[in-house]
């Protein structure tokens, strides 16, 4: 009788892991980049999200002085490349975005185009 127990669990086991397994493939479901564009609350962006842009802008261009120095002499064309990302990024962010929205950069560039 205990080999009967035994088959019925390893069965149950097995069961149970497919079916857990298949689960996260059977909850998908594709609604587009319209669905994952979601605002952020206006009072969140203002009181929390814009002072940390603020200070991220600030220790952006700290940041980016000895960095610009390096990739200068190393790399002077590519001096734009530690600029974008460390100043104009967070300055973007902080002070040109409207208030509760920030568009990724594929969504910043498709709107340049239109």
């Amino acid at each position: 009788m205990f080999q009967h127990t035994r088959g019925f669990v390893a069965a149950l086991v097995a069961m149970a892991v497919l079916v857990v397994g298949a689960a996260p493939a059977l909850a998908y479901q594709d609604e587009g980049l319209e669905a994952t564009q979601k605002s952020t609350p206006v009072l969140l962006d203002a009181m929390v999200l814009r002072p940390m842009g603020l200070l991220l802008t600030v220790g952006g261009i700290v940041a980016f002085v000895p960095a610009g120095a390096v990739v200068g002499l190393t790399r002077p064309t590519d001096l734009g490349k530690p600029f974008k990302l460390l100043v104009a990024n967070p300055f973007r962010y902080t002070f040109m975005d409207p208030l509760g929205e920030h568009p990724s950069p594929k969504q910043r560039e498709a709107m340049r185009r239109s």
